[in-house]
């Protein structure tokens, strides 16, 4: 499979559009207002013991969620308000946090006190444990990567620090994986030393709009068989890269950058692209479609076969055309950014064989996905529950707000 990443500006804001094979997979955005994983001092402003949480003043004027439960015991108190360092937490104090969900619609952004800093190989975090991806079946190479991150726990006098050692990790040499893991575990633990004298309502560490480490992180994961950057935008380009006759083409470290003199929006048809991304009734190569509506309780998904499977034939028609809905219904996952509870109405068929058949080509199609997809099963009713792990907002949101702000701005210019 081939990937092309188109980093431009759309509705004022840089984005980066993911095609895999010539279709539209993912739209990310990058903007300063996303702070997904994003590490700040914080200080509390109110406890709630009705909601059992409190409430943060963080960077920038924002206002956090910080629920008290899941971070019980594991608050990190850089000051506090008051002399008694054994005292409950309290109004004054000030937290080192990490932003784990993104503000949603009326929601606020969530924090935790379970910091971690990730590549596609090792995640390092507080939890003093070590895990290690069930994908990972080689027992003598899942021993060895657990020998291997005991020592560097004990080496680098990392006392209550974890690691979660990820699918990628199989395929490094040892000495790569303590590189990386080394560098993680560093960069968490300077840090925490750091803040104890930083401000506060600073931020430690940002995500940030970096369409380049996405792409060094695709790049990494080897999910493509090639990797072709486009774009009009300014882009770093590494000393050692190469540039074809034309001076348009580079090779760099892992990919190809296409520094584009059109405009990838035209090119690429991405203002077509993007409204069928929303469209409530989405049409399939067969003839079928499907019809997504969403509510503020899940997302129902419906099949339908539009009156292409008739006579003797239906079974084996209705099989067809469920694994193309399956694979479009990943896709359309992914490119809405759509979470929670999701429930797909798929065509009904008679054999167990057939659902069977299914349900594991749609674990397999959703397997791509960046966020946890969960495909439960098949209820009484025929109707496949899903589970997707909420990361952001969904696409829909993020594109009205920005354009709102688009015509905020026209007016105010105008």
């Amino acid at each position: 499979m081939k990937a092309d990443f188109v980093v431009t500006k759309y509705l004022e804001k840089k984005m980066g559009f993911l095609f895999e094979d010539q279709n539209l997979t993912e739209a990310r955005f990058y903007s300063d207002d996303l702070i997904l994983g994003s590490i700040c001092t914080a200080t509390v402003d109110k406890i709630v013991p009705s909601v059992d949480a409190a409430f943060l003043n963080g960077p920038d004027g924002q206002i956090f969620f910080y629920p008290l439960k899941e971070n019980e015991g594991r608050h990190l108190i850089l000051r506090r308000r008051g002399e008694k360092e054994d005292a409950p937490l309290r109004p004054g104090d000030t937290l080192l946090v990490q932003v784990s969900v993104e503000a949603q619609k009326k929601k606020l952004a969530a924090t935790t006190a379970r910091l971690s800093l990730s590549s596609d190989a090792v995640i390092v975090n507080l939890t003093g444990e070590i895990g290690i991806s069930k994908k990972i079946r080689d027992t003598e190479r899942r021993e060895a990567l657990r020998t291997l991150s005991e020592e560097l726990l004990t080496e680098y006098e990392s006392d209550g620090f974890g690691v979660i050692i990820r699918t990628a990790a199989e395929h490094l040499s040892d000495d790569e994986y303590k590189e990386v893991t080394i560098r993680l575990l560093c960069k968490l633990k300077e840090m925490i030393r750091l803040a104890e004298t930083t401000p506060e309502h600073r931020w430690l560490y940002q995500t940030g709009a970096d369409p380049k480490a996405d792409v060094q992180l695709m790049s990494a994961k080897g999910l493509y068989e090639s990797i072709t950057v486009h774009t009009d935008l300014p882009w770093e380009e590494p000393e050692n890269s190469g540039a074809n006759g034309s001076g348009i083409i580079r090779h760099c470290d892992g990919y190809q950058l296409h520094q584009m003199t059109g405009s990838p929006l035209v090119i690429f048809n991405i203002p077509v692209l993007m409204e069928k991304a929303l469209a409530r009734k989405v049409f399939l190569k067969s003839g079928g479609y499907l019809y997504v509506e969403t509510t503020e309780a899940m997302t129902v998904i419906d099949v339908n076969s539009g009156k292409n499977i008739t006579g003797k034939d239906h079974e084996s028609g209705a099989l067809v055309q469920n694994l193309e809905a399956a694979e479009e219904i990943a896709r359309l996952l992914r490119l809405r950014n759509i979470s929670g509870i999701i429930m797909i109405d798929f065509i009904n068929m008679k054999r167990g064989e057939n659902d069977r058949k299914l349900l594991s080509a749609f674990r397999g199609f959703v397997s791509r996905d960046n966020c946890h997809v969960h495909v439960v099963d098949i209820t009484r009713l025929g109707i496949v529950e899903v589970t997707r792990e909420k990361k952001s907002p969904p696409l829909s949101e993020l594109l009205n707000q920005a354009a709102v702000k688009k015509r905020h701005y026209i007016e105010e210019s105008g």
